[in-house]
């Protein structure tokens, strides 16, 4: 008998990693052992809330309900008791538990939709959202951190702050990251971003030194880029006012470094016999 438990129990955890956005986004972290153990908690929790559901509605229904003068019969346990008796699935003396126990499993299989629904819509009242996906962007937001390339890529998303990634090929981008990917499953935030690019260019083969040589802002309106985040070995913020000044010593010392020849005047015969 208790065997009935155990099926609405990791049915109803499964639904609640698929169907609830906030553990959906975090469902690639859990695997193996740790999947099982998160399905069987989160299935716990419904199976709690459908337990005390079930004896208020079971309560309930004990009561006599009398409408227009008319008593209306909504003891549906003692009728579920004797049909199971009558197909010999229990006997009298537990047919009352076997109703019991189908009508939380039951429950509990019903409550991670209720729960994914109610969740989504405090969510986005608290946070005043418009939609589901602003909702799920968010959420995807509290994934960026643990390690500081995530920190900063946050930072760029949320302040519209201009990063500088350098890739595997020496080609070199800036801009503002838009998005940093979508979680599934098995996946997490660790593949690729989106970035709104500003300039781009490439680093020197022999002194790895920086050139722009496109400027994006010449253009009315420029399209996003998608960037594999294993070809990024180098990433910072990019600060355009520090960027000029250290352009214009360098262009400066390399005026400074030029050697000018300055041809002899010729000298006058007077000067030249003296």
């Amino acid at each position: 008998m208790g065997l009935l438990i155990i099926p609405p129990l990791l049915v109803s955890g499964y639904v609640v990693c698929t169907r609830h956005p906030f553990y959906y986004v975090r469902l690639h972290r859990f695997q193996g052992q740790l999947l099982y153990l998160q399905v069987a908690r989160l299935g716990m929790v419904c199976l709690i809330v459908a337990t005390f559901l079930s004896a208020a509605i079971w309560v309930l229904s004990k009561q006599k309900i009398h409408i227009a003068g008319y008593e209306i019969a909504s003891d549906y346990s003692t009728y579920l008791g004797n049909l199971l008796v009558h197909l010999d699935i229990a006997n009298e003396r537990n047919c009352t538990l076997w109703v019991f126990l189908i009508q939380a499993g039951l429950t509990a299989l019903v409550i991670p939709f209720f729960w994914a629904r109610l969740y989504g819509r405090v969510r986005k009242k608290i946070l005043a959202l418009e939609t589901d996906a602003q909702l799920y962007s968010l959420l995807c937001l509290g994934l960026l951190e643990g390690n500081p390339f995530r920190i900063l890529l946050k930072e760029s998303i949320v302040q519209f702050a201009p990063c500088m990634f350098s890739l595997s090929d020496r080609k070199v981008y800036v801009g503002i990251v838009l998005f940093a990917g979508t979680p599934t499953e098995s996946e997490g935030v660790d593949h690729a971003f989106s970035l709104l690019p500003i300039l781009s260019g490439y680093r020197d083969k022999d002194t790895l030194e920086v050139t722009f040589n496109t400027h994006y802002a010449h253009t009315e309106q420029p399209l996003p880029i998608l960037l594999i985040q294993e070809n990024v070995i180098c990433a910072t913020r990019f600060d355009f006012t520090a960027w000029n000044t250290f352009q214009s010593r360098k262009n400066r010392k390399a005026r400074q470094g030029q050697f000018y020849h300055r041809p002899a005047r010729p000298l006058g015969a007077p000067r030249a016999c003296a």
